[in-house]
């Protein structure tokens, strides 16, 4: 007997469809990972963190992640909200 795939609205586990794939449905979990990395980083390693003008330029490419992520969200939201209705009581 063959193994079929059980139906439901995911297409599989994220490692299945890829990381970009992960990244482009879940952009707040990404960019909450990388944050808070790079504050374990700053406390548990700061030997690392040595060269401020580099630390300076991530800082803002992080901040400008958290941006993007945002509008990303907001998208997401305003289009859940103008759904058009569901037809099936009709």
């Amino acid at each position: 007997m063959a193994l079929m795939k059980k139906p439901g609205r995911h297409a599989g586990r994220p490692a299945d469809r890829g990381l970009w794939a992960f990244i482009r449905t879940h952009p707040a979990r990404v960019y909450s990972v990388v944050a808070s990395g790079v504050a374990l980083l700053a406390v548990y390693a700061p030997q690392v963190l040595h060269d401020q003008d580099a630390i300076l330029a991530f800082l803002a490419a992080l901040l400008w992640g958290g941006d993007a992520v945002q509008r990303c969200e907001n998208t997401k939201t305003r289009d859940a909200g103008t759904a058009p209705p569901d037809d099936a009581g009709n």
